[in-house]
């Protein structure tokens, strides 16, 4: 086995957590930085001095991850941690995901997708289209092909976000995907559109149109 091929296997899952910037920086919590590489995130909860003269409740909480991402990262480096070690090795023929989890609220869009003030605040997924698509260039000896896929799940069921055929007021109004599996345990999704792209402008416009059927939905879920 390759240097590299043990190295995807010994990665494996790994959790990082990102600190949403808040007005006034919490003196609540502490980050340390293990010598392994790791990070611990722990949080003091001061006791509370109603509870009487002996209170034996727990006042750190500690959290260990691979890293910890402050208040102050910056969207290029939480991308260059977090993102491109997966996309390598997925141009090396590896299946890779990079999930984002964590309440409303607590940044997962802006971190994923970014902001639409500056383009500094690019998020993982429009980033990884522009790294794809300088790859391909930097590597023109080879011949690639990219399609691009873009699927909502709510409430357990499956919606294709990029449907061209009309105007979506409701999630509702998207093609409806299915999750099927076959006798040999291959997941396929039935329903979802595939749509080839040549360059990241024509990627990026699929993301565009992604997020704007993903943005009309959830206004109508939110009445």
């Amino acid at each position: 086995m390759e240097k590299d091929e043990k190295n995807i296997v010994k990665h494996g899952i790994q959790i990082f957590v990102r600190i949403k910037p808040t007005k006034r920086k919490s003196s609540m919590y502490e980050v340390k930085q293990c010598e392994d590489g790791d990070s611990v995130l722990q949080f003091t909860i001061p006791k509370d001095a109603t509870d009487g003269l002996v209170n034996n409740k727990q006042e750190v909480y500690s959290f260990r991850f691979n890293k910890v991402f402050d208040q102050l990262t910056k969207q290029d480096e939480l991308f260059t941690e977090c993102a491109m070690p997966v996309i390598d090795n997925v141009l090396k023929g590896y299946n890779g995901t990079v999930f984002a989890y964590g309440q409303t609220g607590s940044g997962k869009t802006f971190t994923i997708t970014g902001g639409p003030e500056r383009y500094t605040d690019r998020g993982i997924i429009p980033r990884t289209l522009s790294y794809i698509f300088n790859y391909f260039q930097q590597n023109a000896g080879f011949t690639y092909s990219t399609n691009i896929s873009y699927l909502e799940i709510y409430n357990e069921n499956g919606f294709d976000l990029l449907d061209r055929k009309q105007e979506a007021t409701r999630l509702e109004d998207l093609p409806k995907v299915t999750l099927l599996e076959d006798a040999e345990k291959c997941i396929h999704l039935r329903n979802l559109s595939l749509h080839p792209v040549s360059c990241e402008e024509e990627a990026l416009n699929l993301l565009f149109l992604g997020d704007t059927n993903r943005m009309v939905a959830e206004v109508q879920m939110l009445h």
